[in-house]
Order: structure tokens, then C-alpha cells, then sequence
């Protein structure tokens, strides 16, 4: 991004920023012209401030990574009045140019600004940065949009943060005074379908309590969970009737993509085949599919099989599929377990397992295709309430704890 800015300006106050922003033109360049710019001000100003205001504490020099940028009106303003120059994402799918980057102007103030363009469905796809690359990921209204699958976001999120980094997230309060009145006049709650496409229109909105749980799912430490009014400021009684959600989370530990049992239902049947290898418990849901168990942990988090089970992985030229795996068979020594692996229906080969080790098994492939449907076939599977005295009835063929490509 380019600009002409020396140093951060103090932070504004509402009607600073509705008169500093009305000065840009992304609206005028890029969508249906001014008057829609100056309508998106006039809303959202002082939710800008609030965010402004809920920033953590970031040292000079920090990375700062922005979801859903466009139409970089809360990029201009970090800029402008903390001195930071985020790295900016979108994602909506009518979000569509011709050009690298998007230029903004405010010719009042002498102020212009280029931005890389990078669309991309932050739901679905993974972020083109580095592990570790960002002290904050901002989140601002994004949430509220998504149709499919929060959790990849906050995985993704986490996985590009520092350890320790943050992540803001701003959303509707789904429990806000206005949506209690819309009931009881008996209107619907609901956004309306929308022209601009299935991202278009708030497809889920959330409780604070809701967004607590999906940060505390995906390896955050919730700080700040905060309800503020920034569009009815004089209905700014009982917290949790405010119109807006205000998060803070610390991302701890290793980035996992977590589900709570509230938000999600038969992930089993959900696919996104968007990496070349998993971890079982980390990022395996959407890229594994029928046979398999729920997550355990001992040393490292793992699945058990059935005696056959699917799984899925995106291939970039690779040759080989390495599992590391263990049996507990009880009769291992004697009667070895023969994992059998077919990928997009054709047999790859057989390993073997001969003691109850971790141990790498690995599969040379020779198909160039880019999704690799796999499974598995264990020639002994156990029953440990039949061996022991165990309360566990089970089929168990093999422990999983990462599928990979090589």
C-alpha cells in the first residue's frame, strides 16, 4: 500500500471520521458511485471508532493482517491514526477486478492509497502467508457473512499469527435490541436474499457467547468479549441487547480448527480438500470422511479406524502418501496388520504393522490427479471389550495420527 503519511494522527472522534472517510472515493472508482460511499460512512463511523478503540496494544512495526479489506476504509484509518499498514484479504464472491490493486483518493486531504487486491474465500481456501507472519489478524465484520465454515477462518488465522498474537473480531449481536422488537412486531429476523451473491447477505449471526465458544474452540484465549451499541447509541442498556459484538482472542498453543456441538452438526459429510496432508483432531475435518472415530489424546491426538476408512488430500506434483499410524491388536505379534491403501479407486500397495509402535507407513503413488480420494482397508480389527475388560464395544483397525503427502 502506498501513501504520503509520516507519523499516526491522534485517535478521531466520530464525526472526524465521518468527514475524513466521506473524502475517499472507492465507492465512486469501484462500485455505484458516492452516494453509496457516504450512506456506508454514515453507518458504520462509529463502529470504526469502537474498533479503533478495542485494538490491543501493538508495538511499532507490527503485522497486521485485515479480512475482508474492501472497501479498506478501517485500512485507511489504521494508517492514518495508529501508524500500522495492514496486509489486506478479500473474499466476497462479487468481489471481482482486472487490476492487482485498488486505488483510493481522498483529494480534499491530498491522501492516496494503493492496495494489493487478493480475493480469495477465506471459508475455504488457504491464506497465502507464512506461519507466524502477523501480531493481529483483524476480523471486522466478516464473521456474520460466512455460510460454511467458520472455523477454517480461525484455524487459518491462528496459523499465520505469532505465537501469543491476537485476533478482533466485530459482528452483529444476534440478540440485539433490534431483532427482540422485529419479533415482537411479528416481522422476521432474517437478512434478505441479496444481489451480490451468496456472501452478500449476514448468512449466521452470533451470541457473544456463540463467539466465545469458537474462539475457545480454535486455540484462542477469549480476553475481551465485549457488546457495544454503534448503531442505536441510545439503546445502549443491558449489555446483551447492544447492537455489536466486540472479541478479542489470544491465539495459544498450536492452531487447530475446533466445532462446538452448538454451532456445527455432521462434519462428517462436510468436504474441503484444501491441504496436502492433516493432522488428526488439528485439521482433518473436511478431508477425511466415512470410518473413522472421535478424537482421542495421549502423546499426540489421533483418530482409531474402522476396519476401512476415507480420507482426502490435495495433491501439487507429489509422489508418495506417508501415514503415521500404530495397532494395538492384542495379537499383533503373531497375526500382523496389513493396512491396505486405494486412491480414486485403483489399489496402491499394502504396509504392515508388526508391533504397537508409531510407526510411518508409506504409499508410492502414480496418479497426477489433484483431489486424492484414499482409503484405507485393515486386515485385523479388534473388539477390546471381547479381549479385555474393557467397556469399549468398538471395531478398531488402526490409530491415525497424521496423513500426509511426500
Amino acid at each position: 500500500m502506498k501513501n504520503d503519511l509520516k507519523r499516526p494522527s491522534p485517535l478521531p472522534r466520530t464525526e472526524e471520521i465521518r468527514r475524513y472517510l466521506k473524502g475517499f472515493d472507492f465507492f465512486e472508482r469501484h462500485v455505484q458511485g458516492q452516494w453509496e460511499g457516504d450512506l456506508y460512512v454514515e453507518t458504520h463511523a462509529q463502529r470504526f471508532y469502537e474498533t479503533l478503540r478495542f485494538l490491543p496494544d501493538l508495538a511499532p512495526g507490527a503485522r497486521v493482517l485485515e479480512l475482508g479489506a474492501l472497501p479498506y476504509y478501517f485500512t485507511i484509518l489504521l494508517t492514518r491514526f495508529r501508524g500500522i499498514v495492514p496486509d489486506t484479504l478479500s473474499f466476497f464472491e462479487f468481489e471481482k477486478s482486472d487490476s492487482a490493486t485498488h486505488t483510493v483518493e481522498n483529494a480534499e486531504c491530498g491522501e492516496r492509497y494503493e492496495f494489493a487486491y487478493r480475493p480469495l474465500n477465506i471459508e475455504t481456501d488457504v491464506f497465502p502467508f507464512s506461519d507466524n507472519t502477523y501480531d493481529l489478524v483483524l476480523c471486522c465484520e466478516v464473521l456474520e457473512h460466512l455460510l460454511i465454515n467458520p472455523s477454517h477462518m480461525l484455524y487459518e488465522a491462528h496459523r499465520v499469527l505469532k505465537p501469543g498474537g491476537h485476533v478482533l473480531i466485530t459482528t452483529p449481536n444476534a440478540l440485539r435490541w433490534d431483532n427482540l422488537f422485529a419479533m415482537i412486531r411479528g416481522s422476521n429476523i432474517y437478512d434478505r436474499y441479496h444481489g451480490n451473491g451468496i456472501y452478500g447477505r449476514h448468512n449466521r449471526e452470533y451470541s457473544a457467547s456463540e463467539v466465545a465458544d469458537l474462539l475457545k474452540a480454535n486455540g484462542y484465549e477469549a480476553e475481551r468479549v465485549e457488546t457495544r451499541s454503534v448503531y442505536r447509541p441510545f439503546l445502549d442498556t443491558f449489555a446483551g441487547r447492544r447492537d455489536n459484538i466486540f472479541a478479542l482472542g489470544r491465539a495459544v498453543g498450536e492452531a487447530r480448527a475446533g466445532f462446538p456441538d452448538n454451532l456445527y452438526v455432521l462434519m462428517d459429510e462436510y468436504r474441503n480438500v484444501a491441504r496436502a496432508a492433516l493432522t488428526m483432531g488439528v485439521d482433518d475435518i473436511g478431508q477425511i470422511g466415512r470410518g473413522w472415530y472421535d478424537v482421542e489424546r495421549a502423546e499426540v491426538s489421533y483418530r482409531w479406524s474402522n476396519q476401512a476408512a476415507q480420507f482426502y488430500l490435495r495433491n501439487n506434483g507429489h509422489t508418495k502418501i506417508v501415514l503415521r499410524a500404530r495397532s494395538a491388536h492384542p495379537r499383533i505379534d503373531s497375526e500382523p496388520v496389513n493396512v491396505a491403501l486405494t486412491v480414486n479407486g485403483s489399489s496402491v500397495g499394502v504396509a504392515t504393522l508388526s508391533d504397537h509402535s508409531w510407526q510411518d507407513l508409506t504409499f508410492v503413488i502414480g496418479t497426477e490427479t489433484r483431489i486424492l480420494n484414499c482409503q484405507i482397508e485393515i486386515s485385523n480389527v479388534w473388539i477390546p471389550s471381547r479381549e479385555t475388560s474393557s467397556a469399549d464395544s468398538r471395531q478398531l483397525g488402526i490409530a491415525v495420527h497424521r496423513i500426509g503427502l511426500e
